[in-house]
C-alpha cells in the first residue's frame, strides 16, 4: 500500500511540476538564483512599469488592479484609461470588460451604443461572447441600427466558435 502512496505521490509533484510551469504559479528564478514563486498576474510596480512601456497585458492587468483594487486602490478612472489603452492596442479581454462594464454601467456610465462599439472591437478579434453580442444588438437594435443580416452573420460566426446561445439561435 506504501508503495501505491508513494508512486501516487511522485506522479502528483511530477504532473504539478510540468502543470505550474505553464501556470501563473511557476516558479522563477531570482538574481541569486533562489526560486521563487512567479504570478503571470504581476505585481502592480511590475504592471505599471511594462504598461508604461506599452505591453497590451499589462495594461490589462494593470487595469484590472485598479478596477478590482488588488494591490492598489481603487480607482475606476485609471482602470478605465488603462483597459481602454490595452484594448486600442487589440487586447480582446480590454475590449470585452469595455463593453460588459459600459453595457451594465459598472464604473462608468450605461451607454449601449459605446457598449456595442466595444463588442463590436472584440469580435473582430474573434471573441465568440462578444460575437454573439454583437449578433444580438444587431438583431435588437440595441445601441446600433437594427440589420437582421448583420445579425445573422455575427451569430454564424460566434455559433461556430461553439457559442452555444448564438448556436440556439439557428435552432429556433
Amino acid at each position: 500500500m506504501k508503495n501505491i502512496q508513494l508512486f501516487v505521490f511522485g506522479a502528483l509533484v511530477i504532473a504539478n511540476v510540468s502543470v505550474f510551469s505553464n501556470s501563473s504559479f511557476a516558479l522563477e528564478p531570482t538574481k541569486n538564483n533562489v526560486q521563487t514563486e512567479k504570478s503571470n498576474c504581476h505585481s502592480f510596480e511590475w504592471n505599471l512599469a511594462a504598461a508604461q512601456k506599452g505591453n497590451a497585458q499589462a495594461q490589462y492587468d494593470l487595469g484590472m488592479m485598479y478596477l478590482n483594487g488588488d494591490d492598489v486602490k481603487a480607482d475606476s478612472k485609471q482602470a478605465i484609461t488603462w483597459l481602454k489603452v490595452s484594448a486600442q492596442q487589440n487586447n480582446v479581454q480590454a475590449a470585452y470588460h469595455l463593453a460588459a462594464m459600459s453595457e451594465r454601467g459598472i464604473a462608468m456610465t450605461q451607454n449601449d451604443k459605446e457598449a456595442f462599439q466595444w463588442y463590436l472591437k472584440a469580435a473582430e478579434l474573434g471573441h465568440a461572447k462578444a460575437q454573439y453580442k454583437v449578433a444580438d444588438a444587431y438583431r435588437s437594435g440595441t445601441g446600433v441600427q437594427q440589420n437582421l443580416a448583420f445579425a445573422t452573420q455575427w451569430f454564424n460566426q460566434s455559433a461556430n466558435q461553439g457559442n452555444h446561445m448564438a448556436q440556439a439561435y439557428f435552432k429556433q
